[in-house]
């Protein structure tokens, strides 16, 4: 199994293209850091992981406050790495299923320590930037991550179809390079 990593601001389009690779020819799974999160909140506020993403996705505010905020405090109290922790349990269990897919596609890469954790494991992080339209959180976790050598890199800047297409050949290439084909 393969990982793959969509890391940008709140609004960008990590979403988009990772649901670009899930309508191709790979088997994917979408699994994200910030899923203890998002149950947290949930159990907090009475309503389930999903209603918690769908409010986040409509923009609300205070949901994504609250789950930068949660994010700061499993960080500085349970410890700097139990995102990645978890997320790697959520990885080993993809992989002892019945129905392991061929890629991971994470959906929200938001610290350097994830990245690190990402491209140690042989994994690609793609940048997805988009110029107008995302989240104006001035949290940590909202800053660019560094751009590294062998990382992928999408412009959001036309359609949902054509971002999906572009995450789509940015995989591609990088799986033929993996595997020793020319690209």
């Amino acid at each position: 199994m393969k990982i793959i990593a969509f890391t940008g601001p709140g609004g960008a389009g990590k979403n988009t293209a990772a649901e670009g690779l899930s309508s191709c020819i790979w088997h994917t799974n979408e699994v994200a850091f910030a899923t203890p999160l998002y149950e947290m909140a949930a159990v907090a506020l009475g309503h389930t992981p999903e209603q918690i993403n769908q409010l986040k996705q409509q923009g609300d505010k205070a949901i994504r406050a609250l789950l930068e905020q949660l994010g700061d405090v499993v960080r500085k109290t349970i410890r700097p790495d139990f995102l990645i922790v978890r997320l790697i349990d959520t990885l080993r269990e993809l992989e002892e299923s019945q129905d392991t897919p061929e890629l991971a596609v994470i959906t929200d890469l938001r610290t350097e320590e994830e990245a690190d954790w990402v491209r140690a494991m042989k994994g690609l992080v793609i940048h997805v930037s988009r110029p107008e339209g995302t989240s104006d959180s001035q949290h940590s976790t909202n800053r660019p991550i560094t751009m590294e050598q062998g990382d992928g890199y999408l412009l959001n800047a036309g359609t949902i179809e054509d971002l999906r297409q572009e995450a789509v050949h940015v995989v591609s290439g990088w799986l033929a390079q993996q595997q020793g084909a020319p690209v």
